[in-house]
């Protein structure tokens, strides 16, 4: 089963976890990041309202260059309480991050915007995560890694920071960083993908 294209495709992130959910579709696409620094979220009314405006910002920064190319930026944020938990810095504060997540459930929402020239479309989605009672020497030897600090919250459900999930209620990749079924699903309505062989494009 192999999607393809009617414009060149970018994604605007260099994160892995991305690229990887990306390459499902089986078409092929180039990997251009926004160095755009991302904004505070304490400027913005909400946690969705903060995701959406990354994923715009990345996609709007790339699709600028080349108005032909079918441009895809995504954000994904770490919700506790309303309190928006990025990449930690430091230890100390992945440390922070993982206690107040320990025995806890939170958000995660991820934002997608597709943009094509003029025309763009930003979607996201929210899923409930959960997480078993972590000790602290659990806490302790994960941030001697490198694996919390180029994730939102301090931890990947992918790695093996997965196994501090008790639960989720939701789309598992929309955790990893792209609900790239929901972002097909888009992509065919709006006519930019069809599966190969297909007559015509979706309308």
């Amino acid at each position: 089963m192999k999607f393809t294209s009617n414009h060149p495709l970018i994604l605007a992130s260099q994160s892995p976890r991305r690229k990887e959910l990306l390459s499902l579709l089986g078409i092929p696409f180039d990997i251009v990041p926004s160095d755009i620094p991302e904004p505070d979220p304490s400027s913005f009314p909400s946690a969705v309202d903060y995701v959406r405006a990354c994923a715009e910002q990345k996609a709007g920064d790339i699709a600028k260059n080349d108005p032909d190319a079918l441009v895809i930026g995504s954000d994904t944020v770490v919700v506790l309480q309303e309190e928006v938990l990025l990449k930690p810095t430091d230890e100390p504060q992945a440390a922070e991050y993982l206690r107040k997540l320990s025995g806890n459930a939170h958000e995660v929402i991820t934002a997608v915007s597709i943009r094509q020239g003029d025309q763009e479309l930003t979607f996201h989605e929210r899923v409930l995560v959960r997480f078993y009672e972590l000790p602290e020497s659990w806490i302790a030897a994960y941030i001697e890694t490198e694996d919390p600090y180029d994730k939102a919250g301090a931890y990947g459900i992918q790695t093996v920071s997965g196994l501090f999930v008790e639960a989720i209620e939701g789309d598992y990749n929309t955790v990893v960083g792209l609900p790239v079924a929901k972002l097909l699903q888009q992509l065919t309505r709006l006519g930019y993908v069809k599966l190969e062989g297909a007559p015509d494009y979706a309308k």
